[in-house]
């Protein structure tokens, strides 16, 4: 009788991890730090866009046998990344970010999303493209979605980019050695607040902070960067 309690509390305890859902996390963004002094323009043709299951060759800490993968249900969009270069052109940006969409649309609902941007990115007749973009995901994903944003050290938290970013995180070094440790942090980051159950953080803020350095002086090699 007692064997058969103990196999009945196996299959029972068994029975619920496999009920267990993993998350479900999308990935999307779009990385150019641009010049708006040069007359030149970045096209779509600029980017070097990888497009669903493509983008996890990108990411080593989301490779097939990495303990990430396995931890949640992944579903790639499009992850673009070009050059520095000039200004974006809006056909460029709405193409690439509508594309976007359209994948996400996809695959609805998710419990988070991977926002993998660089922050200084110019386009035409736009002020804050990531903040636009990041404004245009929310319409799809919605606002119980999780976006953890990871991006360059010096890109440009917009007040709607923090607004529409859960987690977010950047590179801590100059020049950017940790570019794929951050990457790795922010999805890192996301996997935890998701699997903990704790969800959106309570609290965020948002600080200007009115420090500007001349470029030769932001290496984090030497001070004061």
């Amino acid at each position: 009788m007692k064997n058969l309690l103990a196999f009945a509390l196996i299959i029972l305890l068994f029975s619920c991890q496999q009920e267990k859902k993993l998350p479900r996390i999308a990935i999307a963004g779009l990385a150019i730090e641009s010049s708006t002094f040069s007359p030149a323009r970045s096209t779509a043709e600029s980017f070097k866009a990888r497009i669903g299951d493509d983008i996890f060759n990108y990411y080593p800490f989301l490779a097939d046998s990495s303990t990430n993968r396995s931890r949640a249900e992944w579903f790639p969009t499009l992850r673009g990344h070009a050059i520095p270069g000039g200004m974006v052109t809006r056909e460029a940006y709405d193409s690439l970010v509508n594309l976007t969409l359209d994948m996400l649309r996809e695959n609805l609902p998710y419990d988070g999303l991977f926002f993998d941007i660089h922050g200084a990115m110019s386009v035409e007749g736009i002020d804050d493209p990531e903040g636009d973009f990041i404004l245009k995901v929310r319409e799809v994903v919605g606002y119980e979605t999780l976006i953890s944003t990871s991006m360059d050290l010096h890109g440009n938290v917009s007040m709607r980019l923090a607004e529409n970013s859960d987690l977010i995180t950047c590179y801590r070094m100059a020049p950017h050695e940790d570019a794929l440790e951050s990457k790795q942090r922010a999805v890192e980051n996301l996997l935890e607040r998701l699997e903990s159950g704790k969800g959106k953080p309570a609290y965020k803020a948002w600080i200007p902070v009115p420090i500007l350095l001349p470029g030769e002086k932001t290496s984090t090699r030497i001070d004061p960067g």
